[in-house]
C-alpha cells in the first residue's frame, strides 16, 4: 500500500491536477467566474490561475466572456462531456441495470457521480410515475439534498467535505433541508454504516429517493445509483428497496469489472491538495 501511495505522488504532474481542479470549479456552477473567485475557490495563487486559463482557452477547454472578462467551460469541452457520455461503457452498460430497477420499482432511477456538492445524472430510466422537476442526464443538483448526493459525500475524505461546506454553503431548498454541518454530518455517518442513503423531501417537497453505492475495484463507490418519486417515507421500505438496489448494483459492478472495463473511482483529496 505505501509503495503504490508512493509511486501514484511521484507520477502525479501537479499542471494537470491544478487544471483538473480549475475546471472542476467552473462545472460545480453554472455562472462564470472571475480569476480571484476561481483563485480563492481552487486555493492557488490569481496569477497561477490565470496563466492555466491562458492555456485552458487556447485548446478550448474554457471560454472567456468578452464584455465582463469572467470564465465558463468551453463549448469543446462540453463536447467531450457529451461524447464520454455516449462511449463510457460504465454508463452505457448501467442503462440495463437502472432500467430493470424502473421496471421493478415503477420509480425512476439514475446512475450519479458527484462534482464538488453537485451531484450530476449521467443516465436515466423513467418510471411510471409523474416526472421529477429537472431529472434530466447531465442534470446537476445539490448533493446535501439528494440521496445519491448524500450518499457520495459520505465516501469522501472529512477534509474535502468540510472544505466544500465552507465555499458552497448548505442552501435550503425545502423545509427539511439538513442546513447545518455537523447535522449533515451525522447524517453522512449513518448513511457509511448502513450501506445505503435516502432524502427525506430535502430537494422536492413532491419526491424523494433512495441510493446504494456501485462499487469499483477498490471497494470504494463508483457511481451512485438512485431511485427517487413518490416513495412511501417509512424505514421499512427504504430497507427494502435498498436491498433490493445493492443487489443490482452488485450485478452491475460485477458485469463491468469482468469486461474489463472498470475505471479507478477516486475519492482523493487531490482537488484541493497542494502537496
Amino acid at each position: 500500500m505505501k509503495e503504490r501511495k508512493a509511486s501514484s505522488q511521484r507520477t502525479t504532474v501537479r499542471s494537470v491536477q491544478r487544471a483538473a481542479r480549475i475546471i472542476t470549479a467552473l462545472a460545480e456552477h453554472p455562472y462564470p467566474m472571475g480569476v480571484a473567485e476561481l483563485a480563492s475557490r481552487v486555493m492557488l495563487s490569481p496569477g497561477s490561475v490565470h496563466r492555466m486559463l491562458s492555456t485552458l482557452i487556447e485548446v478550448g477547454w474554457v471560454d472567456q466572456n468578452t464584455r465582463t472578462g469572467k470564465y465558463r467551460l468551453g463549448t469543446r469541452m462540453l463536447g467531450i462531456g457529451s461524447t464520454g457520455l455516449i462511449t463510457s461503457p460504465v454508463v452505457q452498460n448501467g442503462r440495463t441495470y437502472i432500467n430493470r430497477l424502473a421496471d421493478m420499482t415503477g420509480y425512476a432511477t439514475a446512475l450519479s457521480t458527484l462534482v464538488g456538492l453537485r451531484v450530476i445524472h449521467l443516465a436515466r430510466a423513467p418510471g411510471n410515475f409523474n416526472p421529477t422537476p429537472g431529472f434530466e442526464p447531465g442534470v446537476s443538483q445539490p448533493a446535501h439534498t439528494m440521496a445519491d448526493g448524500k450518499l457520495l459525500l459520505a465516501y469522501l475524505p472529512p477534509a474535502e467535505r468540510a472544505y466544500l461546506y465552507a465555499v458552497d454553503g448548505l442552501r435550503a431548498y425545502t423545509p427539511r433541508t439538513i442546513t447545518d454541518p455537523e447535522a449533515l454530518e451525522e447524517e453522512l455517518e449513518c448513511i457509511c454504516r448502513r450501506g445505503y442513503a435516502s432524502d427525506n423531501f430535502e430537494r422536492f417537497e413532491s419526491a424523494r429517493g433512495v441510493a446504494v453505492p456501485v462499487f469499483g475495484l477498490n471497494g470504494e463507490p463508483l457511481l451512485a445509483m438512485l431511485a427517487i418519486g413518490p416513495l412511501e417515507n417509512t424505514p421499512e421500505h427504504d430497507i427494502r428497496l435498498a436491498s433490493e438496489m445493492k443487489t443490482l448494483a452488485a450485478e452491475m459492478s460485477d458485469y463491468i469489472a469482468e469486461m474489463g472495463d472498470m475505471p479507478r473511482p477516486s475519492t482523493e483529496f487531490a482537488k484541493y491538495n497542494l502537496q
